[in-house]
């Protein structure tokens, strides 16, 4: 299992986000800070612990540059790389 890091997806394993595609957006020691652009913004992520959490993919390029470069993205920045994620996995699935 990969450990994940600022900027991957992730899916919390527990709790009322359980299910949910999240953007890592920070790292506090052993919790992360995770948002959807839509019900956990970027100004108030969740704070959950690693173990809690599963790893799905890196997010595309662009988002992670503009992450790591300022620290900062918009909550439709947000949304975006989880859209372009979850398009990914539903053409794989089809066979595209």
């Amino acid at each position: 299992m990969q450990d994940a890091r600022i900027s991957d997806i992730v899916v919390p394993l527990c709790g009322r986000d359980s299910g949910r595609l999240m953007l890592v957006v920070g790292e506090e020691g052993k919790f992360l800070l995770l948002a959807n652009g839509k019900n956990r913004r970027f100004e108030r992520p969740k704070r959950k612990k690693r173990r809690h959490t599963e790893y799905r993919a890196p997010c595309d390029g662009w988002t992670r540059e503009k992450l790591l470069g300022t620290g900062r993205l918009s909550n439709n920045d947000v949304r975006k790389a989880l859209a372009l994620y979850a398009a990914d996995i539903d053409s794989e699935e089809r066979g595209e």
